[in-house]
């Protein structure tokens, strides 16, 4: 038997680390967290200043406890190796606690890295475990349970059953309602810019309006701002086509145009700093399309090790950190590699360093990087599947990238100066830039987000000098309008989160995967809409319990937090305090359904103003008169909350109400989109929308497979005839069903030799391509009438 008995938490980091360690070592994973708070009580115990957490080992966890004491019994030493983080530390103390190890031995292990240098060094330098970050860890766990227990009973009272308040989901709820309301008030405003097309001796380009006389030519946006200043005398604002039209007549009076304030400058740029765990999801959604979930489910893949068949090794440093930093070890081998791999002109003398700005951020750990820069992503590419190659490569280039020279660029600029008809300067500017050495980009260029400004310019321009004459061949007047800020995307919700120090590195991918698991935010083309249903509890929250949905706030329990961390405070009082404050809210504010008055608005019933009610039962808003219960006038919302009426809600007559047979409307609700009848919420009758995927239950014979979300926001595929059926597949199948039977085939594992797909009807095993294409599901509406097409014609329609 092993001498030494090493924890960790997953069964993958087990098996890679009792590779390096030897016979004399035995590993086991807790497979997470090994105790938790009860579900189904407070278990929050605060008595003098001092705060208690009663916890209890879950059943999922009971096996994995077993096994652990057993072990620890008979070892000589326990070594507790699980993550380097607050959470990491904390499950470190959890299993102490429930092995009966000491948790004041020097039996704690950390590394930033799975490889075998780096794991045999940490077991050379175990540490006591870090009473302060443990303690943070419980501090935080008590105040989200606080918050989670004590308000959440409050909002099944006053708006809906089955809904919950949370520490930071809430306020990131509350960042994605304000953006829609900001959409929904939003209100375009029509701008108009002017192009002009010049001639040097043949060479044309092109160049933009910039001054008329003394005032410089600007956007809606920018007026805005400096009318605020008092400065707007200063700006032109081409606001309408008559104002545009005028300009271009007036450029076209000028008889003579002349170059001036030519300026030519070189600019350099740096390559973005490593990756954090923030950035990492921010670029990883950018560029492929990953949701931050299942950015970090790949990367702790990466990072625990993957079998390169000469040995299993882990390929990135660990995934959760704020740090920028990379250690001298990497430098060196970066600054090799770059001088290998590109040539002398794209290395530096020295190495770029970088230094963080996210609170609280831990310079000693590392940035997100490659164990080793020298494997390739070419090289491991056949070891690894399509999400992972896709993200080593984006981290390994990025990595690399920081190594880089900066790229250079020239920079043109000049102005092209004519005096019209009026006796009027105007002025048009030309402005150019030419890469001339690419520098890091060769390597990696970082992406942005659509609501960033990107007024970089690519053009050349001739070899224009001051006093130069040149002639106009052409203006050509654009017309804009302005658009409403753009949704969040989980790349710009993670960056606003860090920015407005909410949350942490490890609980971004949580957060967000909370919000649309309890389904108050739907995503759609990667962009979130909040749900009826996250509307209400943020309105709910704002008007009772401010503080909750607060980002300063927030922003301030985080800094506390870390205050507890860094060992500066203790986490009793403050544990107490917050309970205290919160207990204090409840008793005296009473609060109760938001009736949110809608301006402009009558009763249908007696002329009175209307408030925008939601209904606990549907989860859908409507509007309400103000003198309720009085009066039960109502009026539907629109998808802007606007309030309208059924007719302009565009009735489809060809989906009837299964109640009472007329013309129903087309909604979103907490199970999907629906049509509901159009003389709610008198009558209740709906239609669910259903995704179908084209191939029939085998279960049944008779029902169809759709395409559906679990409580917890996980897809899977189910009968239609739910609950008379109850056939479910948690896999995505692949578009070809069964030759056999024709039901539908789970795909192979990934990077199969042979990969082969069983049916899960039959069971029969059935050889398919590597990458065979999965199901698409499409939607379908069962009870639409021959008004629009039938059911075998939408049935046609999809095997079409």
């Amino acid at each position: 038997m092993a001498k030494n008995l090493v924890i960790v938490e997953s069964p993958t980091k087990a098996k890679t680390i009792e590779k390096y360690l030897g016979p004399d070592y035995r590993v086991l994973a807790s497979y997470g967290h090994v105790r938790d708070l009860p579900r189904s009580d407070f278990a929050v115990e605060v008595g003098n200043g001092d705060v208690h957490l009663r916890y209890e080992v879950p059943k999922s966890s009971s096996k994995h406890v077993s096994a652990i004491r057993k072990e620890a019994k008979a070892a000589e030493r326990v070594y507790l190796a699980t993550d380097l983080d607050r959470e990491g530390e904390a499950i470190a103390w959890h299993v102490a606690e429930v092995a009966g190890v000491d948790p004041t031995e020097e039996n704690r292990v950390v590394f930033a890295e799975i490889t075998r240098d780096a794991i045999l060094d940490a077991f050379s330098h175990p540490r006591r475990i870090d009473a302060a970050l443990v303690d943070a860890q419980q501090a935080r766990r008590a105040v989200d349970r606080i918050v989670g227990y004590r308000l959440s009973p409050t909002l099944w009272r006053n708006v809906a059953s089955g809904i919950s308040a949370g520490r930071v989901q809430s306020v990131a709820l509350r960042l994605i309602c304000d953006r829609e309301d900001e959409i929904r008030r939003f209100v375009a405003q029509e701008y108009w810019s002017l192009h002009g097309a010049f001639d040097r001796t043949g060479t044309a380009f092109s160049a933009d309006l910039h001054r008329v006389g003394d005032a410089r030519v600007t956007t809606p946006k920018t007026y805005a701002e400096q009318a605020e200043k008092g400065r707007a005398d200063g700006y032109l604002l081409i606001g309408d086509e008559a104002t545009a039209t005028a300009l271009v007549d007036r450029s076209r009076s000028v008889a003579t145009w002349t170059v001036a304030d030519v300026t030519r400058r070189e600019t350099r740029r740096n390559p973005a700093p490593p990756f954090t765990t923030s950035t990492l999801q921010q670029e990883a959604e950018r560029k492929l399309g990953f949701a931050p979930g299942r950015t970090m489910r790949v990367a702790q893949q990466l990072y625990e090790g993957i079998n390169l068949g000469t040995e299993t090794v882990g390929l990135i440093t660990y995934m959760r950190t704020d740090s920028v930093n990379l250690g001298d070890t990497a430098l060196a081998e970066l600054g090799e590699l770059v001088r290998e791999q590109y040539g002398p002109r794209y290395a530096l003398d020295k190495p770029r360093r970088y230094k963080g700005t996210a609170k609280g951020a831990q310079e000693a750990h590392e940035a997100i990087r490659p164990t080793s820069a020298r494997r390739l992503p070419a090289a491991v590419a056949a070891r690894l599947d399509r999400d992972q190659l896709a993200l080593y490569e984006l981290i390994w280039k990025r990595t690399v990238a920081t190594q880089m020279a900066p790229a250079v660029f020239d920079n043109v600029r000049a102005d092209l100066v004519g005096t019209d008809a009026q006796g009027t300067e105007l002025r048009y500017r030309a402005t150019g830039q030419v890469l001339r050495f690419d520098g890091f980009i060769a390597a990696y260029v970082e992406s942005r987000d659509d609501d960033e400004d990107d007024t970089a310019t690519t053009r050349e321009l001739p070899d224009l000098v001051d006093g130069q004459t040149l002639t106009l061949t052409d203006v050509r007047p654009d017309q804009h309008f302005t658009t409403p800020p753009p949704r969040f995307t989980g790349s710009s919700l993670v960056k606003t989160l860090e920015a407005e120090g909410i949350g942490r590195p490890s609980t971004y991918a949580s957060i967000i995967q909370v919000l649309v698991s309890r389904e108050y935010v739907r995503v759609d083309s990667r962009r979130f809409y909040p749900t009826p249903l996250g509307e209400v509890v943020v309105a709910y929250l704002k008007q009772h319990f401010g503080e909750v949905v607060d980002v300063s706030f927030t922003a301030r329990m985080e800094d506390e937090l870390d205050e507890i961390a860094g060992g500066a405070e203790a986490w009793g009082p403050m544990v107490s305090e917050f309970l205290a404050e919160v207990d204090d809210w409840i008793a005296e504010r009473k609060p109760e359904r938001p009736r949110i008055p809608i301006e402009g608005a009558s009763c249908p019933e007696c002329g009175e103003s209307m408030e925008k009610v939601f209904s606990g039962k549907s989860r859908q808003w409507f509007a309400s008169c103000h003198r309720w219960p009085e009066c039960k006038g109502t009026l539907p919302l629109d998808s802007y909350g606007n309030v309208t009426t059924v007719e302009q809600l565009q009735v489809d007559h060809d989906v009837a109400c299964p109640e009472c047979g007329k013309g129903t409307i087309r909604r979103d609700g907490r199970f999907g989109p629906f049509y509901g009848c159009q003389d709610y919420p008198s009558c209740k009758g709906i239609v669910n929308v259903e995704k179908r995927i084209g191939i029939a239950c085998p279960n049944c014979k008779v029902g169809a497979l759709t395409e559906r979300t679990s409580r917890y926001g996980k897809p899977f595929y189910g009968c239609n005839r739910y609950p008379d059926c109850d056939f479910v597949l948690w896999t995505q199948p692949l578009a070809q069903p069964c030759p056999n039977c024709g039901g539908p085939l789970k795909a192979p594992r990934k990077n199969a030799r042979n990969p082969v797909a069983v049916c899960a009807s039959c069971e029969a095993s059935v050889p398919v391509a590597a990458d065979a294409p999965r199901v698409q599901a499409e939607e379908y509406v069962p009870r639409r009438s021959a008004g629009g097409a039938d059911d075998a014609e939408q049935a046609g329609a999809r095997a079409g």
